[in-house]
This record gives structure tokens, sequence and C-alpha cells, in this order.
């Protein structure tokens, strides 16, 4: 039962809240807000939640080389987030025929870590190109629903 702890807080709340996250982000660009005042408002959030993150879990000490991992996360995710964004609000384009292409992410992650990270060891072949063929037919599908 300990190792379901995991996969729930840092698998399955994040799923709910980044899915909710789209939601309020379609409802955003839809209410002629920008993709550049979403970042900042978004941004302005996400440094808030990190301000109470430090005063609740005293982190442990920052080194430059962790916080420049971070900032280049977050400058990708700003690109990203920025570009769904101007997709919403510039082409009006439902959230659902977007989300299921991001959610393809996972593919992304999977190919660094497995060529970058030396995680590739860990992989079982068959197993990834099955699960890759169905995210991607599932994507997909679901985006043209």
């Amino acid at each position: 039962m300990n190792s379901l702890w995991p996969i729930v807080i840092g698998g399955v709340l994040p799923a709910l809240f980044w899915g909710i996250t789209a939601i309020f982000q379609k409802q955003s660009a839809t209410s002629a807000t920008g993709s550049a005042v979403y970042l900042i408002a978004f941004g302005a959030a996400c440094a808030l939640a990190g301000l109470i993150a430090a005063l609740i879990w005293r982190p442990a000490p920052w080194t430059v080389e962790g916080i420049g991992f971070a900032a280049t996360a977050g400058a990708c995710f700003a690109f990203g987030t920025g570009l769904i964004s101007f997709a919403l609000f510039a082409y009006g384009i439902p959230v659902s025929k977007l989300a299921p292409i991001w959610s393809c992410n996972v593919l992304v992650t999977l190919a660094i870590g497995a060529l970058f990270l030396g995680e590739a060891a860990e992989l079982n072949i068959a197993k990834l190109v099955a699960g890759t063929l169905l995210i991607i037919s599932g994507a997909l599908l679901v985006s043209s629903a």
C-alpha cells in the first residue's frame, strides 16, 4: 500500500489538477485574455505556490545547477503553455481537441529520459512500442471526436 501513495501524489493528483488547469486556461482565453497576460497571471500563481511550499517544507539548500534546471523547465513549460493559450485565444479551438494531443508529452519525456538520462535499460521495448501506438491512436481518436 505504501507504493501506491507516490503514484497518487505524483501521478493521479497532478493529472486531476492539470486537467482542471486546462479548463481554466480555456476560460481565460474566452474571457479575452491573451497568452501574454495569461502567462503573467499563471507565473505569479506558480511563484506564490513556490513561496508557500518553501515556507511549509523548508526545502533543501539551493544550488546554481538546480536553479538552472528549474528555470529551463519553467521556460519550456511557459512556451508550451503560451502556445496553448494562443491557440485557444486566437483560433477559438476547443480545449477538448488540444488536450489529447498535448498529453502525448509523455512520449517526449520518455524518449529524453531513455536517451539522455540513461533510463533506456529499464524499458521493456515491446511494452514501449505498444504503449506509444496506443497513446498516439488514442490522442488522434479523442481529438477527432
